[in-house]
């Protein structure tokens, strides 16, 4: 093995099944930054600090996505005659009109006290004929590369970590999570399956786009964007709207020499054979016991060395009050010695905002130690 490949090296390494000198260490960590930076409780030595610093600092790598906390090199813009209205409230309600010859849609955001993130509490899509203007805005949306600022974003990150982009959802995961809610998808499906599942031809026609773009990229890992829970998504829905999806989108990237995982981090013991069936190459961010339904065990069972596992340490872990430094400790050594071959380790999902942040750099110093076995 070579011993001074970058962090980026070891990850692809790991993808292409080659193994790897060490343990990739690869986090999430922009909302941790943001968050305490708009709350002033950043730590004095991280002010003035990149993003891409701190994880140096920390012996980490940094998972860059594109257009998170961060410029993004996809570009989406439309076609036709469609108006875009965005009106942001004081009370943090963020109120988007979409005008389109086949009618208006409305979409309502409330956004958090800080104002760096927001959930939808109004869904654009409330009956069957709204279906219409957004079939036509989802027609005619273009989509592009933009070489230059990935270049400038590849050129900052210099090997010291993945820049990677994530895929829109699925047609099922768009219908839950951004048009319909879950409650009206589900109601809908029953009470109007042809006219939904034509529907969903529609969105997979509009995804298609940004594959057919990004294939022709330099990235070489990619994910597959979704936000998979069993309790949204169970086994029959899986099986039905989502697997055969998959497979097609892992296949189409493979003959481009590229890689594709998955965001999986809620419940999910359930899916777990059917993701190993899913033709993709890893899973991101399975959460184990006490934030989630499944054990190391579980994903050893079920997953093996058959796809890679990326991140693995519960964000709870990062919370003193939850787990002391000996249990921690522990946990990191099971993880790494149960998934050697085919881990990226990382914080499923994130490094949350309320943590201690000295215990990234402790599982650097235990990677290390690990390696040098």
């Amino acid at each position: 093995m070579v011993a001074d490949k970058t962090p980026y090296e070891r990850i692809l390494a790991v993808f292409e099944d080659k193994g790897s000198d060490k343990v990739p260490w690869n986090i999430r960590h922009e909302f941790w930054y943001h968050y305490n930076y708009a709350k002033n409780t950043l730590p004095i030595e991280y002010r003035g600090m990149s993003l891409l610093d701190i994880c140096l600092r920390w012996g980490a790598s940094w998972r860059c996505y594109s257009g998170y906390f961060t410029d993004s090199f996809v570009k989406v813009s439309y076609t036709g005659d469609i108006e875009i209205n965005t009106i942001v409230r004081e009370d943090g309600k963020v109120v988007t009109m979409f005008k389109t010859p086949k009618g208006t849609l409305r979409q309502v955001n409330q956004k958090d006290d800080i104002g760096i993130t927001s959930r939808i509490i109004e869904y654009p899509v409330k009956s069957l004929d709204d279906l219409k203007p957004l079939e036509y805005i989802l027609e005619n949306a273009k989509v592009e590369f933009d070489g230059e600022i990935y270049v400038k974003m590849e050129r900052e990150l210099g090997g010291q970590g993945l820049l990677s982009y994530f895929f829109p959802r699925s047609p099922y995961q768009k219908l839950i999570l951004e048009y319909m809610g879950l409650e009206r998808t589900m109601s809908y499906l029953l009470r109007y399956k042809r006219e939904i599942e034509d529907f969903m031809k529609v969105a997979k026609a509009y995804n298609d786009k940004f594959y057919e773009v990004m294939v022709h990229t330099p990235i070489k890992i990619f994910n597959l964007g979704e936000n998979i829970d069993v309790r949204m998504t169970p086994p029959k829905i899986f099986e039905k709207y989502c697997l055969p999806y998959y497979r097609e989108r892992a296949d189409y990237l493979h003959r481009s020499g590229k890689y594709v995982h998955i965001h999986v981090d809620g419940y999910a013991k359930p899916l777990l054979p059917l993701l190993k069936e899913s033709g993709l190459d890893g899973i991101e961010a399975l959460t184990v016991k006490p934030v989630g339904d499944m054990t190391l065990e579980d994903i050893k069972g079920y997953i093996g060395e058959d796809m890679v596992i990326l991140d693995g340490i519960p964000y709870i872990f990062f919370i003193p009050e939850a787990i002391n430094l000996e249990k921690f400790d522990e946990f990191v050594m099971k993880i790494i010695s149960m998934f050697r071959n085919n881990l990226v380790l990382g914080i499923s999902d994130e490094l949350p905002p309320p943590s201690d942040e000295t215990r990234v750099k402790r599982v650097s110093e235990i990677i290390d130690r690990f390696c040098r076995r």
